[in-house]
């Protein structure tokens, strides 16, 4: 369920109006709402979740609909199918579209997760750190920024696949293993890890940024064909997640109570993921000394090219993905320009 009406008229009256002034291009109001098809799941994305449930895509000057997905593969598929416009997707299947013909450009990033994605062990395992996995039963995703990072762990460590017993399973089937004991260790993201530390007997053991692995990032992707047809739908998304930024850093109880809306899980639990993995500065994606810059040849670029590399070895993907123009930072660019021309 999303905020109430009631809340909505509330919020609107307190913050959308100085919120206008600040990003809206004054004509936008004068021209016709430009339509957009925006796909998600029900993961950390804060901002696209506080613009979506305070109308703050309609103020830039928006049309939306949102079509909710459980998972990459489906999302991949109405991608190309061009049945969605921009997707806010994790990015191993934003990497996995590319080889299955979807033809779309990162345009933004959402959130920086590295910190929202871990390893839970069960309290009785005997599990103290992550040297403690080897002979060890541990649940993952394959395909999933979780399996790259596990595996970065166990090398890190010294700790090889053989040593480990290792189970492909969705993070619900996990949270199942872990709370029956079939488990001992889960590597998985939000809220799952929330959901097991309360409801399994969990853990947290360490966070994937704890380990120095930065891996475990989503991101705004839009099909390219439909950029180059819709450029300004897309800066005046961007504008509307700049919007949604404003009200987060004003009142972050408000993206809370959205995300824990969403996930149906506690607004304290909300509020942990919030310390851990809070929203972007999307300022900073046209900095490239930013980790998650979206400018060429920066790290997060770099990253996504190791990240092939891994779902090569792993045969999660089966052909090269040539990562020299997935990034476009021009929108973001234009976005930020519209928001310095409004102040």
């Amino acid at each position: 369920m999303r905020l109430n009406s009631a809340v909505l008229v509330f919020l609107g009256m307190l913050l959308l109006p100085g919120l206008g002034a600040v990003h809206a291009n004054p004509r936008s109001a004068e021209r016709s709402p430009l339509p957009m098809t925006i796909g998600f799941q029900a993961n950390t994305d804060w901002l696209l979740l506080v613009a979506r449930d305070l109308q703050l895509f309609e103020q830039a000057g928006l049309r939306p609909t949102f079509v909710k997905f459980v998972a990459g593969p489906p999302m991949i598929a109405a991608a190309r199918e061009q049945s969605i416009d921009v997707a806010s997707i994790g990015s191993v299947p934003f990497l996995s579209g590319l080889t299955q013909g979807v033809d779309w450009v990162v345009v933004g990033i959402n959130p920086e997760n590295a910190y929202g994605e871990g390893l839970v062990a069960r309290k009785d395992s005997g599990i103290e750190t992550v040297a403690d996995l080897a002979g060890k039963r541990i649940g993952f995703c394959r395909g999933s920024t979780a399996h790259f990072g596990l595996m970065m762990a166990l090398r890190q460590l010294g700790i090889r696949r053989d040593q480990v017993q290792l189970f492909d399973m969705t993070p619900a089937e996990q949270l199942s293993a872990l709370a029956s004991n079939k488990i001992d260790a889960a590597m998985v993201w939000e809220p799952w890890m929330q959901k097991m530390v309360h409801e399994a007997n969990g853990r947290l053991i360490v966070t994937e940024g704890g380990m120095g692995i930065y891996a475990s990032v989503s991101v705004y992707a839009a099909r390219s064909e439909w950029l180059r047809d819709n450029r300004e739908a897309a800066v005046r998304f961007l504008r509307a997640l700049l919007m949604a930024s404003d009200v987060m850093q004003k009142s972050p109880e408000i993206g809370i109570k959205a995300l824990a809306q969403e996930m149906s899980i506690k607004e304290e639990w909300a509020e942990a993921i919030y310390e851990n993995s809070p929203p972007p500065d999307l300022s900073l994606w046209v900095d490239p000394r930013y980790r998650y810059s979206l400018v060429k040849g920066a790290e997060f670029h770099r990253r996504l090219g190791y990240l092939v590399t891994f779902l090569l070895e792993e045969e999660v993907i089966a052909e090269e993905v040539d990562v020299r123009n997935i990034l476009d930072v021009s929108v973001i660019s234009e976005a930020l320009k519209a928001q310095e021309a409004g102040r």
